[in-house]
């Protein structure tokens, strides 16, 4: 049986290193995947992972419940998506001068074009922009991660019928925004 993450984080904070390891091996795929919702750039998120990762370390013994790592660290890879989105928003801004917001709009369309993700799949990532947080990591940690209902609640910090919810919802909410998009 897998040790909790309480368990891992007093390890880590006595100075484990390995026991850190263990919660990095544990959630640096949500972590990622969080940060790419942020960023759309696989490379930027997988910079902006290590960030959060630090920052964890770091902050290790500021956490309150040492059972709830995996919702925390959530919140610190929200936290640093939403930094780089707005420190990139300035840059631009900053840089590009004149007509700034339609030049970023036209890259980050570049962007979308250069990825030549199917239409439907593209959709279906605009609409899990338009989710709420907890929504997107619901469907994170169980379908993109693969985790067990039981360990995917704890990661969003909901009760088990919560988190059923939480899912139904988020797909209902993309099913509309797919058809919407494509004009079914």
């Amino acid at each position: 049986m897998a040790e909790s993450d309480g368990s891992l984080v007093l390890r880590a904070i006595k100075g484990e290193e390995e026991a850190f390891g263990q919660l990095y091996d544990r959630y640096a795929r949500l972590v990622r995947a969080i940060c790419h919702d942020g960023t759309r750039d696989l490379e930027r998120a997988a910079d902006l992972a290590q960030e959060v990762f630090l920052r964890a370390y770091e902050r290790l013994g500021e956490l309150k419940e040492p059972e709830r790592f995996g919702p925390w660290v959530a919140g610190i890879a929200r936290n640093v998506a939403r930094e780089c989105r707005r420190s990139e928003m300035r840059d631009r801004h900053v840089w590009l001068g004149e007509g700034s917001q339609e030049v970023a709009e036209s890259q980050e369309d570049q962007r979308w074009e250069q990825r030549e993700a199917p239409e439907r799949l593209a959709h279906v990532a605009e609409a899990m922009e338009r989710l709420n947080d907890e929504e997107r990591l619901a469907l994170h940690s169980f379908y993109l991660q693969g985790q067990d209902v039981e360990k995917a609640r704890r990661v969003a910090g909901v009760s088990r019928s919560s988190f059923y919810r939480l899912l139904s919802r988020a797909r209902q909410r993309i099913e509309e925004y797919v058809r919407e998009r494509e004009g079914r």
